[in-house]
C-alpha cells in the first residue's frame, strides 16, 4: 500500500516493487533499464492500428472506436520493423498493463528521443476522456497514439516511445516552497549562475527562454529536412546533415520560423534537479504564440545535478502553426514545474547510461553528436 498522506511522484525502488507485486505487468518481462528515477518507459506491444483520425475512446471504449476509425491492423515483431509514415495516425497497444492501487494515478509523456524526432505521441487508457492521464486505481491496458510529423520512422515491438509517471496526491511545490528551494539550491540558473525567477502562475514554475547565441558561431538549432528515408529507432550514428539543417546564431532581429516546420533549440538556462525533486515542462501555452515549444516534458531526479557542474540545458522541440513566428534570443517560451518525490530514488538520472545528462544543444540519440 501507498500512504495517501505522502504526496509525491513514485520513484525507482517503488516502481520496481510495483513490477514485482503485479501492479505493473507485461507479457514480455519489464527490463531493468525501463525503470527511471521517477518514471517508467512504456514499450510498444504486438498490435498496431493505422487510423483515419485521432480519437478519444470515451464510454464506448477503445476497441469499439477502433472498429469505426481503424483502416488496417499490423502485428509488430521484435526483429523486422514496420514503417510509420510521416503524417499518418497510428495506435499501438502498450506491452505494460496496469493494476494500480486505489490511490495511485499517472501521467504520460513522450520520451526525449521521441520528441526530438518530431514524433507526437499521446497515452490513452481503455475509456479515456482525455489524453495522457491515468485515473486513480486504473486496471487495464494502455495505448499510444503515434503521429510522425517530419520523418518516417521504423518501429518494432519493444521499442519505447513514451513513458509513464505515477503519483499519489498533489506533489507540486507551492510558490513559497519553490521560491525557497530556488533561492537555496538554484534549481534553474542563468548563465551567470544566478537563480531564475519563480512565476506566480498556478501551479507555480520557473520561466525558461531560448538560446540563439554561441560565442564560436556554432549551430544554435536545427531545422528538420523532409522526404528522407525512414529513421530506424534502433539505429545510432546517423549523419546529422542528411536529416537536419543547422541554424547559425541569430542576427539581432532573430530567426523567423516557418509554419509547420520542426526545429530543435536549447534553453538559455540550465537545470539542476536535486534527488528529492523531479520536474515537468508546462504544456503548450497559446499566450506565447502559435507554436508548440516541447513534446517531451518529464525531467527526472538528478538531471544536471552533478557536483561542480553548472547544470544541464533543456532541449526545445518547436513546431510553429499557421503563421511564421519571430524567435529572438532570450525570449521566454514556457515554464518548468517542480514536484516532490515520495522518497529519494536509489538511482538518479545519469547513473544508468542516460543519453542526455549534462547536455547542451543535442539531437536525438539516433544521430551522431555534433
Amino acid at each position: 500500500m501507498i500512504d495517501r498522506r505522502m504526496a509525491g511522484i513514485l520513484v525507482h525502488q517503488t516502481l520496481h516493487r510495483f513490477v514485482s507485486d503485479g501492479a505493473i505487468q507485461a507479457l514480455l518481462p519489464v527490463r531493468p533499464e525501463q525503470i527511471q528515477p521517477s518514471s517508467i518507459d512504456l514499450r510498444l506491444g504486438q498490435r498496431l492500428w493505422q487510423l483515419q483520425c485521432s480519437f478519444l475512446p470515451g464510454a464506448a471504449g477503445i476497441e469499439r472506436k477502433l472498429g469505426r476509425v481503424a483502416t488496417a491492423v499490423h502485428r509488430l515483431d521484435r526483429d523486422d520493423p514496420i514503417v510509420l509514415h510521416r503524417g499518418g495516425v497510428y495506435l499501438a497497444e502498450i506491452e505494460e498493463v496496469l493494476e494500480l492501487p486505489p490511490e495511485v494515478w499517472g501521467r504520460g509523456n513522450p520520451k526525449s528521443s521521441t520528441g526530438r524526432l518530431d514524433v507526437f505521441v499521446r497515452l490513452l487508457t481503455a475509456h479515456a476522456l482525455g489524453f495522457d492521464t491515468v485515473p486513480e486505481g486504473y486496471h487495464g491496458r494502455l495505448y499510444l497514439e503515434i503521429t510522425p510529423q517530419s520523418f518516417h520512422v521504423a518501429v518494432r515491438r519493444g521499442d519505447a516511445l513514451g513513458q509513464l509517471r505515477l503519483a499519489v496526491g498533489r506533489p507540486g511545490l507551492g510558490v513559497d516552497e519553490l521560491r525557497e528551494r530556488q533561492r537555496a539550491d538554484a534549481l534553474c540558473r542563468w548563465s551567470d549562475g544566478s537563480a531564475a525567477p519563480v512565476t506566480d502562475d498556478l501551479p507555480p514554475g520557473v520561466l525558461l527562454s531560448v538560446d540563439l547565441e554561441h560565442p564560436d558561431g556554432a549551430a544554435v538549432g536545427y531545422m528538420a529536412r523532409r522526404h528522407l528515408p525512414p529513421i530506424d529507432l534502433q539505429r545510432r550514428h546517423l549523419p546529422v546533415d542528411r536529416y537536419w539543417i543547422p541554424l547559425p546564431p541569430a542576427p539581432e532581429d532573430g530567426h523567423v520560423l516557418e509554419p509547420e516546420q520542426f526545429y530543435v533549440f536549447a534553453t538559455r538556462e540550465r537545470l539542476a534537479v536535486p534527488p528529492d525533486l523531479c520536474a515537468e515542462l508546462v504544456a503548450f501555452d497559446a499566450t506565447k504564440g502559435e507554436l508548440r515549444t516541447h513534446y517531451a516534458g518529464f525531467i527526472d531526479a538528478g538531471f544536471g545535478h552533478t557536483q561542480g557542474a553548472p547544470g544541464a540545458k533543456l532541449v526545445l522541440e518547436i513546431r510553429t502553426h499557421d503563421v511564421p513566428f519571430l524567435l529572438e534570443h532570450g525570449q521566454p517560451l514556457f515554464r518548468v514545474e517542480f514536484m516532490r518525490n515520495e522518497a529519494v530514488p536509489d538511482v538518479l538520472y545519469g547513473e544508468s547510461g542516460s543519453n542526455y545528462q549534462m547536455q547542451a544543444l543535442r539531437l536525438a540519440k539516433q544521430f551522431t553528436a555534433p
